[in-house]
């Protein structure tokens, strides 16, 4: 069998709610906790970290865009280079099969 099935079941003491309408239903600050931290100051570093995150994401970002446009400068760079090399290898037409070709 389950062990939880097994556990004896406590009733219920006299600081513990037992129904819904037992329950607070506003913040009742606890008294003597050994929290340290304030609302405020946990709202202030929530804020700072998305920031961080963000600005550490936008400069990543950054820097994939300018290593693209680098790469497409050197793809353009290279067309070109490629159409100037075609463009010298194919010989210019002569003006006389130009009005051979046309009769």
């Amino acid at each position: 069998m389950n062990a939880l099935a097994q556990a004896p079941e406590t009733a219920p003491t006299a600081s513990s709610p037992s129904g819904p309408s037992d329950r607070a239903t506003t913040f009742q600050p606890v008294e003597g906790g050994n929290e340290t931290h304030n609302g405020t100051t946990l709202l202030v570093e929530a804020y700072a970290a998305i920031w961080l995150i963000l600005m550490a994401w936008l400069v990543l970002v950054w820097r994939k865009q300018a290593d693209m446009s680098r790469r497409i400068d050197g793809l353009e760079q290279a067309l070109d280079r490629a159409a100037a090399k075609q463009a010298a290898a194919k010989p210019a037409p002569k003006a006389s099969a130009e009005a051979g070709g046309a009769q």
